[in-house]
Protein backbone atom coordinates (compact mmCIF):
# COMPACT_ATOMS: atom_id res chain seq x y z
CA UNK A 1 0.00 0.00 0.00
CA UNK A 2 1.58 3.01 -1.29
CA UNK A 3 1.75 6.45 1.43
CA UNK A 4 1.33 9.58 -0.02
CA UNK A 5 4.18 12.58 0.82
CA UNK A 6 5.15 11.44 4.76
CA UNK A 7 4.64 8.19 6.59
CA UNK A 8 1.17 9.39 7.92
CA UNK A 9 -0.79 9.36 4.85
CA UNK A 10 -2.08 6.95 2.67
CA UNK A 11 -2.59 7.31 -1.33
CA UNK A 12 -5.98 5.81 -1.39
CA UNK A 13 -7.12 8.39 1.40
CA UNK A 14 -6.19 11.04 -0.20
CA UNK A 15 -7.28 9.71 -3.62
CA UNK A 16 -10.55 9.38 -2.38
CA UNK A 17 -10.84 12.64 -0.30
CA UNK A 18 -10.32 14.37 -3.88
CA UNK A 19 -13.13 12.32 -5.72
CA UNK A 20 -15.73 12.78 -2.69
CA UNK A 21 -15.06 16.59 -2.50
CA UNK A 22 -16.03 16.92 -6.25
CA UNK A 23 -18.86 14.14 -5.35
CA UNK A 24 -20.20 17.01 -2.85
CA UNK A 25 -20.08 20.12 -5.35
CA UNK A 26 -21.86 18.03 -8.29
CA UNK A 27 -24.10 16.71 -5.41
CA UNK A 28 -25.22 20.60 -4.77
CA UNK A 29 -24.95 21.67 -8.19
CA UNK A 30 -27.71 19.12 -9.10
CA UNK A 31 -30.17 19.85 -6.45
CA UNK A 32 -33.07 19.98 -9.27
CA UNK A 33 -33.16 16.57 -8.28
CA UNK A 34 -34.82 17.57 -4.93
CA UNK A 35 -37.20 20.58 -6.36
CA UNK A 36 -37.78 20.12 -10.29
CA UNK A 37 -41.09 18.77 -11.57
CA UNK A 38 -41.15 15.16 -11.02
CA UNK A 39 -40.89 14.13 -14.76
CA UNK A 40 -38.98 16.43 -16.33
CA UNK A 41 -35.77 14.70 -18.09
CA UNK A 42 -33.27 17.26 -16.33
CA UNK A 43 -35.03 16.47 -12.52
CA UNK A 44 -34.45 12.57 -13.46
CA UNK A 45 -30.84 13.25 -14.90
CA UNK A 46 -29.82 15.25 -11.40
CA UNK A 47 -31.36 12.55 -9.48
CA UNK A 48 -29.60 9.68 -10.86
CA UNK A 49 -26.31 12.67 -10.45
CA UNK A 50 -27.50 12.35 -6.81
CA UNK A 51 -27.80 8.72 -6.93
CA UNK A 52 -24.53 7.69 -8.08
CA UNK A 53 -22.27 11.01 -5.89
CA UNK A 54 -24.43 10.49 -2.79
CA UNK A 55 -22.01 8.70 -1.16
CA UNK A 56 -19.36 11.32 -0.88
CA UNK A 57 -20.05 12.71 2.92
CA UNK A 58 -19.93 8.61 3.71
CA UNK A 59 -16.61 8.08 2.00
CA UNK A 60 -14.93 11.42 4.19
CA UNK A 61 -16.73 9.70 7.85
CA UNK A 62 -14.88 6.17 6.17
CA UNK A 63 -11.51 7.89 5.92
CA UNK A 64 -11.78 9.83 8.92
CA UNK A 65 -12.50 6.42 10.33
CA UNK A 66 -9.66 4.70 8.99
CA UNK A 67 -7.32 7.23 10.22
CA UNK A 68 -8.45 7.51 13.72
CA UNK A 69 -9.91 4.53 15.57
CA UNK A 70 -6.27 3.52 15.74
CA UNK A 71 -4.75 6.95 17.19
CA UNK A 72 -4.05 5.52 20.55
CA UNK A 73 -0.54 4.39 18.22
CA UNK A 74 0.34 7.77 18.21
CA UNK A 75 -0.97 9.91 20.62
CA UNK A 76 -2.57 10.15 23.98
CA UNK A 77 -6.82 11.17 23.91
CA UNK A 78 -6.03 14.26 25.91
CA UNK A 79 -3.78 14.70 22.46
CA UNK A 80 -6.50 13.27 19.91
CA UNK A 81 -9.01 15.22 21.60
CA UNK A 82 -7.34 18.80 21.10
CA UNK A 83 -6.72 17.91 17.51
CA UNK A 84 -9.66 17.28 16.51
CA UNK A 85 -11.15 20.60 18.90
CA UNK A 86 -8.57 22.93 16.59
CA UNK A 87 -9.72 20.78 12.95
CA UNK A 88 -13.38 20.62 13.46
CA UNK A 89 -14.71 22.72 16.37
CA UNK A 90 -12.81 25.95 16.13
CA UNK A 91 -13.68 26.17 12.02
CA UNK A 92 -17.27 25.53 12.66
CA UNK A 93 -17.30 28.05 15.27
CA UNK A 94 -15.98 30.91 13.01
CA UNK A 95 -17.37 29.92 9.85
CA UNK A 96 -20.83 29.88 11.68
CA UNK A 97 -20.31 33.34 12.65
CA UNK A 98 -19.40 34.23 9.10
CA UNK A 99 -22.45 32.15 7.07
CA UNK A 100 -24.69 33.98 10.33
CA UNK A 101 -23.65 37.14 9.03
CA UNK A 102 -23.49 36.61 5.38
CA UNK A 103 -27.36 34.90 5.03
CA UNK A 104 -28.30 37.87 6.44
CA UNK A 105 -27.54 40.00 3.58
CA UNK A 106 -27.34 37.50 0.32
CA UNK A 107 -29.52 34.29 -0.84
CA UNK A 108 -27.53 31.62 -1.39
CA UNK A 109 -29.05 27.94 -2.42
CA UNK A 110 -27.92 25.43 -1.16
CA UNK A 111 -27.14 25.70 2.64
CA UNK A 112 -27.60 29.05 4.20
CA UNK A 113 -30.29 30.14 5.76
CA UNK A 114 -31.55 33.69 5.36
CA UNK A 115 -32.89 35.23 7.65
CA UNK A 116 -34.21 38.68 8.91
CA UNK A 117 -33.26 38.84 12.89
CA UNK A 118 -29.94 39.47 13.69
CA UNK A 119 -28.11 39.24 17.43
CA UNK A 120 -26.75 36.86 19.76
CA UNK A 121 -29.62 35.14 20.91
CA UNK A 122 -30.87 34.62 17.82
CA UNK A 123 -27.14 33.09 16.19
CA UNK A 124 -26.91 30.58 19.29
CA UNK A 125 -30.60 28.95 18.22
CA UNK A 126 -29.96 29.09 14.64
CA UNK A 127 -26.89 27.28 15.63
CA UNK A 128 -27.55 24.46 17.61
CA UNK A 129 -30.91 23.99 15.06
CA UNK A 130 -27.91 23.68 12.22
CA UNK A 131 -29.75 26.70 10.64
CA UNK A 132 -27.33 29.12 9.84
CA UNK A 133 -25.89 26.44 6.95
CA UNK A 134 -27.07 23.55 6.48
CA UNK A 135 -24.24 22.06 5.21
CA UNK A 136 -22.53 22.19 7.92
CA UNK A 137 -24.35 18.90 9.86
CA UNK A 138 -21.11 16.78 8.55
CA UNK A 139 -19.10 18.92 11.66
CA UNK A 140 -21.98 17.68 13.53
CA UNK A 141 -21.78 14.49 12.86
CA UNK A 142 -18.25 14.05 12.75
CA UNK A 143 -18.34 15.74 16.19
CA UNK A 144 -20.27 13.18 17.63
CA UNK A 145 -18.13 10.21 16.11
CA UNK A 146 -15.12 11.91 17.45
CA UNK A 147 -16.35 11.82 20.76
CA UNK A 148 -17.31 7.77 20.71
CA UNK A 149 -13.80 7.12 19.01
CA UNK A 150 -11.87 6.79 22.18
CA UNK A 151 -14.56 4.18 23.22
CA UNK A 152 -14.48 2.29 20.02
CA UNK A 153 -10.70 2.57 19.71
CA UNK A 154 -10.12 0.48 22.72
CA UNK A 155 -11.88 -1.90 20.54
CA UNK A 156 -9.55 -1.27 17.03
CA UNK A 157 -6.69 -4.18 17.68
CA UNK A 158 -7.82 -7.10 19.47
CA UNK A 159 -11.69 -6.67 19.06
CA UNK A 160 -12.75 -6.10 15.28
CA UNK A 161 -15.17 -8.27 15.46
CA UNK A 162 -16.77 -6.34 17.90
CA UNK A 163 -16.65 -3.31 15.70
CA UNK A 164 -18.26 -4.98 12.91
CA UNK A 165 -21.07 -6.10 15.34
CA UNK A 166 -21.74 -2.32 16.04
CA UNK A 167 -21.34 -1.30 12.58
CA UNK A 168 -23.91 -4.01 11.48
CA UNK A 169 -26.36 -3.31 13.65
CA UNK A 170 -26.27 0.11 12.96
CA UNK A 171 -26.91 -0.44 9.22
CA UNK A 172 -29.79 -3.04 10.38
CA UNK A 173 -30.99 -0.49 12.56
CA UNK A 174 -31.05 2.60 10.19
CA UNK A 175 -31.24 1.33 6.76
CA UNK A 176 -32.78 -2.40 6.47
CA UNK A 177 -35.67 -1.67 9.42
CA UNK A 178 -36.25 2.19 7.14
CA UNK A 179 -36.79 0.03 3.99
CA UNK A 180 -38.74 -2.46 5.62
CA UNK A 181 -40.70 0.20 7.06
CA UNK A 182 -41.16 1.54 3.56
CA UNK A 183 -42.83 -0.90 2.35
CA UNK A 184 -44.44 -2.85 5.14
CA UNK A 185 -45.73 0.58 6.68
CA UNK A 186 -44.54 -0.97 9.92
CA UNK A 187 -43.68 2.89 11.12
CA UNK A 188 -40.75 2.19 13.03
CA UNK A 189 -39.08 4.78 15.41
CA UNK A 190 -36.06 5.46 14.12
CA UNK A 191 -34.65 7.97 16.81
CA UNK A 192 -35.22 5.28 19.05
CA UNK A 193 -33.29 3.06 17.24
CA UNK A 194 -30.09 4.99 16.60
CA UNK A 195 -29.79 6.59 19.64
CA UNK A 196 -27.51 3.79 21.53
CA UNK A 197 -25.24 3.62 18.76
CA UNK A 198 -23.60 7.09 19.88
CA UNK A 199 -23.31 8.80 17.23
CA UNK A 200 -26.41 7.96 14.60
CA UNK A 201 -26.17 5.52 11.35
CA UNK A 202 -22.60 7.03 10.67
CA UNK A 203 -20.73 5.32 13.10
CA UNK A 204 -21.12 2.15 10.55
CA UNK A 205 -18.95 4.40 7.85
CA UNK A 206 -16.64 5.35 10.87
CA UNK A 207 -16.06 1.56 11.53
CA UNK A 208 -16.06 0.06 7.83
CA UNK A 209 -13.45 2.89 6.90
CA UNK A 210 -11.28 1.12 9.57
CA UNK A 211 -11.50 -2.27 9.09
CA UNK A 212 -11.10 -2.03 5.20
CA UNK A 213 -7.69 -0.06 6.09
CA UNK A 214 -7.17 -3.14 7.91
CA UNK A 215 -7.74 -5.87 5.53
CA UNK A 216 -10.29 -7.67 8.18
CA UNK A 217 -12.51 -8.82 4.90
CA UNK A 218 -10.69 -11.59 2.79
CA UNK A 219 -10.82 -10.74 -0.63
CA UNK A 220 -13.94 -12.96 -1.54
CA UNK A 221 -15.99 -10.91 1.19
CA UNK A 222 -14.78 -7.84 -0.24
CA UNK A 223 -16.38 -8.81 -3.89
CA UNK A 224 -19.28 -9.66 -2.81
CA UNK A 225 -19.67 -6.66 -0.78
CA UNK A 226 -18.83 -5.05 -4.14
CA UNK A 227 -21.51 -6.71 -6.16
CA UNK A 228 -23.68 -6.31 -3.54
CA UNK A 229 -23.29 -2.52 -3.34
CA UNK A 230 -23.12 -2.04 -6.95
CA UNK A 231 -26.50 -4.43 -7.31
CA UNK A 232 -28.54 -1.73 -4.96
CA UNK A 233 -27.02 1.02 -6.75
CA UNK A 234 -28.25 -0.48 -10.06
CA UNK A 235 -31.81 -0.31 -8.76
CA UNK A 236 -31.51 2.86 -7.28
CA UNK A 237 -30.72 4.32 -10.69
CA UNK A 238 -33.93 2.30 -11.86
CA UNK A 239 -36.12 3.91 -9.23
CA UNK A 240 -34.88 7.25 -10.41
CA UNK A 241 -35.62 6.51 -13.75
CA UNK A 242 -39.26 4.94 -13.42
CA UNK A 243 -39.80 7.99 -10.94
CA UNK A 244 -40.49 6.02 -7.71
CA UNK A 245 -43.35 4.21 -9.12
CA UNK A 246 -42.59 0.74 -7.08
CA UNK A 247 -42.32 0.36 -3.30
CA UNK A 248 -39.66 -2.33 -3.44
CA UNK A 249 -37.27 0.04 -5.34
CA UNK A 250 -37.89 2.95 -3.16
CA UNK A 251 -35.85 3.52 0.76
CA UNK A 252 -32.68 1.68 -0.60
CA UNK A 253 -29.52 2.08 1.53
CA UNK A 254 -26.56 4.06 -0.22
CA UNK A 255 -24.36 2.54 2.34
CA UNK A 256 -24.01 -0.88 0.42
CA UNK A 257 -22.77 0.90 -2.89
CA UNK A 258 -20.19 3.44 -0.79
CA UNK A 259 -19.32 0.60 0.54
CA UNK A 260 -18.42 -1.08 -2.91
CA UNK A 261 -17.38 2.31 -4.41
CA UNK A 262 -14.93 2.75 -1.44
CA UNK A 263 -13.15 -0.79 -1.98
CA UNK A 264 -13.02 -0.34 -5.88
CA UNK A 265 -11.22 3.11 -5.15
CA UNK A 266 -9.21 1.69 -2.77
CA UNK A 267 -7.83 -0.97 -4.83
CA UNK A 268 -7.40 1.30 -8.19
CA UNK A 269 -5.23 3.38 -5.67
CA UNK A 270 -3.21 0.14 -3.98
CA UNK A 271 -2.25 -0.37 -8.00
CA UNK A 272 -0.53 2.71 -8.24
CA UNK A 273 3.37 3.56 -7.54
CA UNK A 274 3.99 7.11 -8.86
CA UNK A 275 5.23 8.88 -5.95
CA UNK A 276 4.87 12.12 -8.01
CA UNK A 277 0.92 11.64 -8.38
CA UNK A 278 0.51 10.59 -4.81
CA UNK A 279 2.13 13.91 -3.75
CA UNK A 280 0.50 15.79 -5.74
CA UNK A 281 -3.22 14.15 -5.08
CA UNK A 282 -2.26 14.77 -1.15
CA UNK A 283 -1.85 18.39 -1.59
CA UNK A 284 -5.10 18.15 -3.62
CA UNK A 285 -6.93 16.40 -0.97
CA UNK A 286 -5.19 18.73 2.02
CA UNK A 287 -7.78 21.25 0.37
CA UNK A 288 -11.06 19.58 0.88
CA UNK A 289 -12.39 20.40 3.77
CA UNK A 290 -12.09 24.16 3.25
CA UNK A 291 -13.72 23.37 -0.38
CA UNK A 292 -16.66 22.05 1.82
CA UNK A 293 -16.58 25.49 3.82
CA UNK A 294 -16.49 27.76 0.55
CA UNK A 295 -17.84 26.19 -2.17
CA UNK A 296 -21.76 27.26 -1.42
CA UNK A 297 -20.68 31.41 -2.08
CA UNK A 298 -19.02 30.40 -5.27
CA UNK A 299 -21.88 28.61 -6.39
CA UNK A 300 -24.48 31.88 -5.84
CA UNK A 301 -21.17 34.16 -6.84
CA UNK A 302 -21.49 32.35 -10.24
CA UNK A 303 -25.22 32.34 -10.53
CA UNK A 304 -25.35 35.51 -10.27
CA UNK A 305 -22.67 36.43 -12.69
CA UNK A 306 -23.87 34.36 -15.61
CA UNK A 307 -27.60 34.08 -14.90
CA UNK A 308 -28.29 37.49 -13.14
CA UNK A 309 -30.42 34.83 -10.23
CA UNK A 310 -30.45 34.24 -7.03
CA UNK A 311 -32.50 31.83 -4.60
CA UNK A 312 -34.21 35.50 -3.32
CA UNK A 313 -36.61 35.08 -5.97
CA UNK A 314 -37.52 31.14 -6.45
CA UNK A 315 -39.45 31.12 -9.70
CA UNK A 316 -36.48 32.73 -11.82
CA UNK A 317 -34.31 30.27 -9.81
CA UNK A 318 -35.79 27.53 -10.74
CA UNK A 319 -34.20 27.97 -14.62
CA UNK A 320 -31.19 28.11 -13.38
CA UNK A 321 -31.08 25.11 -11.33
CA UNK A 322 -31.61 23.57 -14.55
CA UNK A 323 -29.40 24.43 -16.71
CA UNK A 324 -27.08 22.01 -17.72
CA UNK A 325 -23.99 24.86 -17.18
CA UNK A 326 -24.97 25.32 -13.28
CA UNK A 327 -25.24 20.99 -12.83
CA UNK A 328 -22.03 20.24 -14.87
CA UNK A 329 -19.53 23.10 -15.48
CA UNK A 330 -20.33 24.92 -12.07
CA UNK A 331 -18.39 21.84 -9.90
CA UNK A 332 -15.40 22.13 -12.70
CA UNK A 333 -14.76 25.59 -12.12
CA UNK A 334 -15.34 25.97 -8.32
CA UNK A 335 -13.16 23.30 -7.68
CA UNK A 336 -10.02 24.77 -10.09
CA UNK A 337 -10.53 27.93 -8.75
CA UNK A 338 -10.41 27.25 -4.79
CA UNK A 339 -8.03 24.45 -4.84
CA UNK A 340 -5.25 27.00 -5.31
CA UNK A 341 -6.36 29.42 -3.70
CA UNK A 342 -7.29 27.42 -0.38
CA UNK A 343 -3.16 25.75 -0.66
CA UNK A 344 -2.36 29.14 -0.43
CA UNK A 345 -4.46 30.57 2.12
CA UNK A 346 -3.28 27.64 4.20
CA UNK A 347 0.44 28.68 4.17
CA UNK A 348 -0.49 31.64 5.55
CA UNK A 349 -0.06 32.24 9.79
CA UNK A 350 -2.80 30.83 12.20
CA UNK A 351 -4.87 29.93 8.85
CA UNK A 352 -4.95 26.52 10.14
CA UNK A 353 -7.51 27.05 12.55
CA UNK A 354 -9.75 28.55 9.56
CA UNK A 355 -9.65 26.39 6.73
CA UNK A 356 -7.63 23.20 8.04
Amino acid sequence: MIKSQNSKRLFYIDLLNCIAIFGVLIQHTAQIAHVGPTNDTITVVGKVIQTLFLPAVGIFFMNSGAMLLDYRERQSTVHFAKRRFLRVVVPLLIWSIFYYIYGYYYYTFPGIFHHSLFGLRDFVTAFVDNKINSLFWFFFIIIQLYIATPVFSLLSKKHKEFLLYIATVAFISSDVFSYLDGILHLHIEQSLLTQPLLASSWIQYFIFGYLFKEKYFSKSVENGIIIFGLVTLGLNIANDVIGGHHLFLQNISDFPYALAIYLLLKRLADRNNNARVAKMVAKLASTSLGIYILHPMLIALFDWLLFKQTSEHWTGYLTVLENPIHIFVFPIIIYLILVPLIYWFKKLPLTKYILP
